[in-house]
């Protein structure tokens, strides 16, 4: 197991490096915010012209000079701007209005300088060593049955949007490891004594103020996860109670992130505008109608059926094909360890993972596959992925040899494909026919490791991170560590 947080963070260094800087929805948005908070903002963040304005370097502006055309590869950057920061342009797309809480731009900002594309670097590297480090401080205080849910909770809900979103500089990377570390985080809180119960709840704010700090919806998902650890663990004692004080002042601060973002706006009045992939054109109840028989179209996107980046790197079939069989194959093993309060937890979310997302298409009128991404939806998704699997101190989820390889050559495969697919959009644009990555290449990075050697070395990671976590957490071993785990059980 020691391998383990080498191999995640391996695997998501390649995604990483796999696409330029700008290769996330609203990047241009995102950088600019993360500049204007930093140690440079003075030089690179002037006030413009107008009230809601600056002046940042062009490079930052024009940065996703790519998106929305995937035969256009990323050499674009290199012709149509001068990354000098001192070469500056006026724009309004910023955090300037508050749309967004501080907390993450703060945090990314102090990573910004003189280099656009090193400190953007910076930026997601720090990301995927924050998600490394929360994942394994989480594994050594969680109790031992307890482990298996944190592991496969992040398996079978994170590929490939989620491995693309972790390594990106998109504030969606932060709700992803907040809302997915804090519900666990609370649940060991409540479990355990001691200094690992102390452990735990710092681990739980850190990750509530992460997911808060990044995005307003965050903020609300980390409330819906507190609810849902409390039902779990509810009982009418005076431990229960102390112990909640602590999720209670927690949702206070999840509130008041909450209310100061304007995102609330977006879920009360609907989107006014951003990406779509829908050809639908309907009103009333048949809009109502596509919407709820269509929202799984949604969830389905977190694991493949929709395109990455800017929507414009679409997947083939075999992924979400793969992964999707992986999650309803692992899920369906989860529902055979059910309870009353699991069942409880799992409809409030299906309820809400149904509910909020047509809510919000239509208080703008929209139809499912318009302006709402299954990003936004993620963080949510993670933390049902990890209820499915939630297990008693005594139950275990257990596959047969063939079943495991099976969720490995499903997993590890269409891994392999995506890093590929993912890559070959920004080096030459989708058009690209070669299977070589090096061959023909009209952007990457300057240094001596080259394209075929961060995929090949990316999906060798996943690949071995996959057989080592699949093997020790559904084979015959498991049973052993879940009988021997301490902390308290779940037995209501």
């Amino acid at each position: 197991m020691a391998l383990v947080p080498v191999l995640a963070a391996l695997t998501l260094f390649a995604w990483a490096w796999a696409s330029p800087i700008g290769s996330a929805p609203d990047d241009d948005f995102h950088l600019v915010s993360s500049w204007c908070a930093g140690p440079t903002a003075a030089a690179n963040c002037a006030p413009g012209d107008e009230p809601g304005t600056a002046n940042v370097p062009v490079a930052l502006v024009e940065i996703a000079c790519f998106a929305y055309d995937a035969e256009k590869s990323a050499a674009c950057q290199g012709l149509q701007f001068p990354w000098d920061p001192a070469v500056q342009q006026q724009t309004k797309r910023a955090n300037f209005t508050s749309a967004y809480p501080p907390v993450f731009y703060a945090v990314t900002g102090a990573l910004t300088g003189g280099d656009v594309q090193l400190s953007a670097l910076a930026m997601r590297v720090f990301t995927v060593m924050l998600f490394v480090g929360l994942t394994v401080v989480l594994w050594l205080l969680l109790p031992a049955n307890r482990r298996a849910t944190l592991c496969w909770g992040w398996l079978i809900t994170t590929l490939p949007l989620g491995l693309f979103i972790i390594a990106s500089n998109n504030p969606t990377a932060w709700a992803v490891i907040g809302v997915g570390s804090s519900w666990i985080a609370l649940l060991g809180w409540y479990e355990t004594v001691g200094r690992r119960k102390w452990g735990l709840g710092a681990v739980f704010v850190v990750s509530v103020l992460i997911a808060a700090g990044s995005r307003g919806d965050a903020a609300l998902y980390t409330g819906l996860a507190m609810l849902a650890v409390m039902i779990l663990t509810l009982e009418w004692s005076k431990r229960w109670f102390y112990s909640s004080i602590l999720p209670v002042i927690m949702g206070v601060v999840a509130l008041f992130f909450f209310a100061i973002s304007r995102q609330v706006a977006a879920g009360t009045d609907g989107f006014s505008g951003g990406s779509s992939t829908a050809e639908v054109q309907l009103g009333g109840l048949g809009l109502f109608a596509y919407n709820v028989l269509n929202v799984p179209y949604l969830w389905s996107g977190v694991l493949g059926d929709w395109a990455l980046g800017w929507l414009d790197t679409s997947m083939p079939r075999i992924i979400p094909l793969a992964v999707v069989a992986v999650f309803v194959a692992v899920g369906f093993a989860g529902i055979r360890l059910m309870w009353r309060r699991k069942t409880v937890v799992l409809a409030l979310f299906i309820v809400v993972l149904w509910a909020l997302p047509v809510y919000v298409l239509q208080q703008g009128g929209d139809a499912v596959g318009s302006n709402l991404q299954p990003r936004y939806l993620l963080p949510l998704i993670v933390v049902f992925g990890g209820l499915l699997v939630l297990q008693r101190a005594t139950t275990t989820i257990t596959f047969t040899t063939p079943q495991r390889y099976a969720i490995i050559a499903a997993l590890s495969g269409a891994h392999f494909v995506a890093l590929h697919i993912n890559m070959r959009r920004y080096i030459t644009g989708i058009d690209g026919s070669s299977v070589n990555l090096d061959a023909g290449a009209e952007w990457w990075w300057t240094g001596p490791i080259g394209p075929n050697a961060v995929w090949l070395l990316g999906s060798l990671a996943y690949t071995l991170l996959v057989v080592i976590l699949v093997t020790i957490l559904s084979g015959p071993r498991a049973d052993t560590v879940a009988a021997q785990a301490p902390g308290t059980p779940i037995t209501r």
